[in-house]
């Protein structure tokens, strides 16, 4: 199955898709489960996965990227808030308790609050002795379609085969075109999954990366966007 963690709605506010119409191109594109991952907020989570129900080809599970005092995680799972500025350790903790998992997103990222660049400390904070496999991190992304350059995920791909976590596939969009540029493949799950099940199969060896980049020259074109909407 198709599954894209980390797309924004335009409740992040930075993004300008509404969850309708990120849930009518998740069907377009044959996506199975999405989430929108929106930046300290689950208003658009929540509307999507109301919207949802009136359909039985597609799967919103709830989640969130949360903004901890080191960097951006991703609360896989989670239907509330968890309070941003958090230390990653509390962050960590707060989405377990919610019952979520804890993915890294773009985290070599030096431009996108990702929490492994040069962050040693939270690195082996949350990673532990790989040799143990005692690391409170259940996944990292290793295919963010936002990337312009591949190295940050080279770098993620190495750290998910050392410490076995979830190899995760996110189109990280901020707008409708890229919904499902990358994507995580769930190799085991039952063809009808709930939301249990799919938080449940993010383990290593069950999660494929794949997909492709968003064309730099449309993320370009939003940028640009942007900057023309905040002038008028």
């Amino acid at each position: 199955m198709k599954l894209d963690p980390h797309i924004h709605s335009c409740y992040s506010g930075d993004a300008r898709s509404s969850p309708k119409s990120i849930i009518d191109q998740a069907r377009k594109i044959k996506l199975d489960i999405i989430a929108i991952s929106d930046h300290d907020t689950i208003k658009g989570s929540k509307i999507a996965s109301e919207i949802s129900k009136n359909f039985d080809d597609i799967l919103v599970v709830p989640s969130i990227e949360i903004t901890s005092s080191e960097g951006h995680i991703l609360g896989f799972g989670v239907d509330t808030v968890i309070e941003k500025g958090l230390s990653p350790e509390e962050t960590v903790e707060k989405i377990h308790d919610e019952g979520g998992i804890a993915i890294i997103p773009h985290p070599f990222s030096s431009y996108r609050s990702g929490l492994f660049f040069k962050n040693e400390k939270t690195f082996k904070s949350l990673m532990g002795d790989y040799k143990l496999n005692n690391g409170s991190v259940e996944g990292v992304e290793v295919l963010n379609a936002r990337y312009i350059i591949g190295y940050s995920n080279h770098r993620s791909n190495k750290v998910a085969n050392k410490y076995n976590l979830a190899k995760i596939g996110s189109s990280d969009s901020h707008f409708i075109e890229s919904v499902g540029n990358c994507y995580t493949e769930i190799i085991d799950i039952d063809s009808e999954p709930n939301v249990d099940d799919v938080i449940d199969s993010i383990k290593p060896n069950n999660t494929i990366a794949r997909g492709k980049r968003t064309s730099n020259y449309l993320i370009a074109k939003e940028v640009f966007n942007k900057k023309i909407r905040r002038i008028y």
